[in-house]
């Protein structure tokens, strides 16, 4: 794993289960790109550092596997895989279908839950913008979370956790992606963070057809610019 530093996990019984907090370790780990395709990640290495049994590791490892971001080999090892973009059309189909689908939701609300909803998302905006106007150490990481959130409130307008938890289990490699084109700045957070604006006020409006239009072209931007990401760091690409 090379010089990476992993962090420590919480081992009492108010935190989630070990393997959870393995699995986001690395997931974020490797989204952020601090691993690199081909880095061997040791189960008995993360185990002694973590210092738990085999068994949560290889949990966690076998997460990572199924989204698509390592590679477990019989005998050798698990690794970072590269990057897959062949998908990314899909899971802008996926993802566009549930956060438009949670938005019609939302009309549907009363006012009180619905403002509710609303105001995280302006305070989410105003964390946003807190980063752009000071940036810091790992504002690239740190903006690309907050977006997350900015998206999992969306999702919250449906009443149900599952929707963003799909739309999360699904776009690993997005992930991977949009870290590139945030940092080369083929999608800069300052933009992002206008066509979010305008996304909020067009809920706030109540105009669904709105909504869909601004939501559906700001998720489906990255279908547009992976090309120029993957260009820029070809070997992270398969």
């Amino acid at each position: 794993m090379g010089t990476v530093n992993l962090p420590k996990i919480g081992l009492n019984n108010d935190v989630e289960m070990y393997d959870d907090q393995i699995y986001k370790i690395l997931r974020r780990l490797i989204i952020e790109n601090k691993l690199r395709p081909e880095d061997r990640l040791s189960e008995n290495e993360l185990a002694d550092h973590f210092g738990v049994s085999r068994m949560p590791v290889r949990k966690a490892l076998d997460r990572l596997e199924e989204n698509g971001l390592i590679e477990i080999l019989a005998k050798k090892g698990s690794f970072v895989k590269k990057i897959s973009a062949t998908n990314i059309r899909e899971i802008c189909f996926v993802r566009t279908s549930i956060e438009t689908n949670a938005l019609r939701e939302a009309f549907a609300l009363k006012d009180t839950a619905f403002n509710r909803i609303v105001n995280k998302l302006e305070k989410n905006l105003e964390q946003q913008a807190k980063i752009i106007i000071r940036p810091g150490k790992d504002a690239d990481a740190k903006y690309l979370k907050l977006d997350d959130e900015f998206h999992a409130i969306i999702c919250s307008f449906s009443g149900t956790q599952l929707a963003w938890n799909t739309i999360e289990s699904l776009k690993a490699n997005m992930d991977r992606i949009r870290y590139f084109t945030v940092k080369d700045r083929l999608s800069a957070p300052d933009q992002l963070i206008k066509e979010h604006q305008v996304i909020v006020d067009a809920i706030k409006s109540k105009d669904f057809d709105l909504c869909y239009k601004l939501l559906k072209e700001h998720l489906y931007e990255i279908s547009k610019t992976y090309e120029k990401a993957k260009e820029a760091n070809s070997e992270w690409f398969s």
